[in-house]
């Protein structure tokens, strides 16, 4: 078009002359005057291609103006189809933002959203006529009236999300603070972006309980913080006011494959972030200020096929990260297969169970799912729990199953709660994870003999100034294998540990255990021996301890197996049998109950040295039944000092049995009695017992020459070797 046809087409816009055009907008002119004349939309096209190109509003220069205010103030009625339009600002004082581009489609009834399609003012909804914004692949707030300026831009913001996606058109929020008086901005399908969460803000600023923004199928957000508008705390905290809190839930993730990254979820009455979805990433997101009965910082229900990778969650009222399912959920419905990487839960205050409520306050919380992993995560300064694992409803396999690696809780009462229930089987794998300043490091509840725990290289540090306290605290049945195990006491009270009514040593079972418990290699930093109290109603099917210095203060099971070990104290009773193998044992006093059905007895090359402390090993035969009693002695050493501290062993029966003939029967092969005192006739073996209720037998033993018997009733020289 020459200068002089153009500076014509300018002259009759500008003063109000009207030039009928053929549009060709796509979608909108072509088809529908191709359908009014009866023609193809192909033909419609060759048909307007022979107007002069000066005709047609695409070819003409575009009109300027300051804002969509001024834009919408044109004469459509003198504006060609398909006419172009610059825009300079949405609003005249917002010059550079939300302007741009548009062109005018004389026929659209597209419906009006303030941002891509624009009626002319004063124009009805079924009106023709639209200007329609020319965009890429990406929508800002801007374009739709949200300038981030802190003002109310909810009807601006809920017609962005919706315009981005019904049209799958990505959104990007410059930097600025985006207020919102409404909920329930939803996303489906697209990229939402922000400046980084330094940068952008949407808040909330009404008091409504809802979504403020959720993220539907296929969707992810990114780079921005999230403000739910909670209200203030209480001044005092008490049960009227723990739950008393308005405001809504920063970030809603539903659906399929959605995600949030780089996202900061804040001041939130109820969980910061929600996930409901299947296949979905959390990355590098931290929740602030959760509060209320379910102040959670991240709340995943009913969801699958997860990772939650260095995230952090921080000031909540219930948990830091929560993986569930709603009680209204399908009986088949759990959380499954999700993975925690790297990541923090702290500061966790104010649990609802503490002003009469039920909800406790835990750093991680893992409740009717399965393949749950938390590998290098941290929960600090909470008030109940760590971390808690259990099950709840039934895997398709059948049992569920959590692993922890590499964990750390700190600062808690109980630094991890691992459990079954609901008679749902579980299986936990725990390795390399640490318990610090609690009273507590592991609780391992478990009701059912088909769960299972299996940990290694675990690691407690105990407060130690209450009167209960243990590095592992048991409760139900199931089997244990625990190795390489390392325990501090920051106070230690000896006193606590030695009184077998109290709950304070290293492992405790105060409700009763009847599972299969095995430990091994088990220290304390300061190399006192560690302490087992097995009290209630407690009665393992098995317990073994191997390369462990401990007191067995009381340890009831159908069989017991100590090897390697260094034992100065206990009560052990073996129902069914005992074995005891290159153990050291002394110092203090060991007690091994027999009873009815114990089959084997047997001490394997030990070292009974109760030179140190005096001590003596005690056989206590409490069977009821008349039943011979073998306790077989195999290479072992004793040694003490019988004049200055009395026998080595003590032999003994209950009244019941105490007259029953061969009640106790010790035999004693390729053993070596030391006394270190003077010579005495203080017996090896003492007992009140004589024969035919008590009998020595042996061959192949040594003796020194201060011991002269075995037994009062005993002379030693019946025992030992010829050489």
């Amino acid at each position: 078009m020459d200068a002089r046809r153009r500076k014509l087409l300018v002259n009759l816009l500008q003063g109000g002359a009207f030039l009928g055009v053929a549009g060709v907008l796509p979608g909108h002119a072509d088809g529908q005057r191709a359908s009014q004349r009866g023609m193809s939309s192909e033909e419609a096209t060759r048909q307007e291609g022979k107007h002069d190109d000066a005709a047609s509003g695409y070819n003409a220069p575009p009109i300027q103006v300051d804002s969509i205010d001024a834009m919408q103030r044109l004469e459509t009625a003198r504006l060609a189809d398909g006419q172009r339009v610059e825009v300079t600002g949405y609003y005249l004082t917002t010059q550079g933002l939300g302007g741009g581009s548009f062109q005018w489609a004389a026929h659209s009834r597209q419906p009006a959203d303030g941002g891509l399609s624009i009626a002319a003012d004063g124009a009805s909804d079924e009106a023709e006529g639209r200007f329609v914004r020319r965009v890429g692949s990406t929508l800002t707030p801007a374009m739709f009236g949200a300038m981030g300026d802190g003002s109310d831009q909810y009807p601006a913001l809920a017609r962005l999300a919706k315009a981005a996606t019904d049209r799958r058109l990505a959104v990007t929020f410059p930097a600025g603070d985006y207020a919102t008086s409404g909920t329930g901005l939803a996303f489906s399908g697209i990229a939402v972006s922000g400046a980084g969460p330094a940068h952008t803000t949407l808040r909330y600023t009404g008091h409504e309980l809802g979504s403020l923004v959720e993220i539907h199928d296929g969707a992810s957000i990114e780079g921005m913080t999230l403000d739910g508008n909670v209200s203030a705390d209480p001044g005092t905290w008490t049960p009227r006011n723990y739950d008393a809190f308005t405001g809504c839930l920063p970030l809603d993730l539903r659906g399929r494959d959605v995600a949030a990254r780089d996202i900061v979820c804040r001041r939130s009455p109820v969980a910061c972030l929600r996930v409901e979805a299947r296949g979905f990433k959390l990355e590098n997101v931290r929740t602030e200020h959760a509060r209320g009965n379910f102040g959670d910082g991240i709340f995943i229900v009913d969801s699958h096929d997860g990772l939650v990778e260095r995230c952090e969650a921080r000031d909540f009222t219930r948990i830091g990260f929560v993986t569930d399912t709603y009680g209204e959920s399908p009986a088949f419905m759990l959380s499954e297969r999700i993975d925690f990487i790297d990541c923090l839960a702290e500061h966790g205050h104010h649990a609802s169970v503490d002003y009469g409520d039920a909800e406790y306050n835990a750093g991680y919380w893992a409740e009717n799912s399965h393949q749950v992993t938390f590998s290098r995560c941290r929960s600090r300064n909470t008030t109940h729990h760590g971390f808690v694992a259990t099950t709840g409803r039934e895997p398709t396999l059948g049992s569920g199953h959590f692993t922890l690696r590499d964990c750390l809780a700190e600062d808690t009462e109980v630094g991890y709660l691992l459990s079954d229930l609901h008679d749902v089987p579980v299986r936990h794998t725990v390795t390399h994870c640490q318990a610090r300043g609690v009273n507590k490091g592991f609780c391992i509840e478990m009701t059912l003999d088909a769960s299972r725990l299996d940990g290694q290289h675990l690691g407690t540090r105990l407060r130690g100034e209450k009167a209960s306290g243990s590095s592992y605290a048991l409760e139900g049945a199931g089997t244990i294998e625990l190795a390489r195990l390392e325990e501090v006491w920051q106070t230690f009270d000896a006193t606590r540990q030695a009184h077998l009514g109290t709950t304070y040593a290293s492992v405790v079972a105060a409700g009763g255990f009847k599972g299969r418990l095995h430990l091994r290699h088990f220290a304390r930093q300061d190399t006192t021996p560690i302490s087992i109290k097995l009290l209630g109603q407690s009665h393992l099917l098995a317990f073994s301890l191997a390369d462990s210095h401990a007191e067995l203060s009381h340890v009831p099971a159908e069989s017991v197996e100590l090897h390697d070990c260094h034992i100065e104290a206990g009560w052990i009773k073996a129902f069914d049998a005992l074995e005891v193998a290159q153990c050291r044992l002394g110092d203090g006093t060991p007690r091994f109950d027999l009873f009815e059905s114990t089959r084997r007895h047997r001490y394997h090359q030990c070292r009974f040295d109760f030179t140190p402390g005096g001590g003596q090993l005690y056989l206590h035969n409490v069977d009821k039944q008349n039943a011979r009693r073998l306790v077989r002695f195999e290479g072992c050493h004793f040694r003490k000092d019988l004049a200055r501290h009395g026998s080595m062993i003590t032999l003994d029966a209950a009244p019941a049995v105490f007259h029953v003939a061969e009640s106790n029967t010790l035999t004693f092969s390729d053993c070596r009695f030391d006394n270190t005192g003077a010579r005495t006739d203080t017996p090896v073996v003492h007992t009140d017992q004589r024969p035919p209720q008590a009998s020595l037998t042996g061959q192949d033993n040594r003796k020194n020459a201060t011991i002269d018997a075995l037994a009062a009733f005993a002379p030693a020289t019946d025992f030992m070797a010829e050489s």
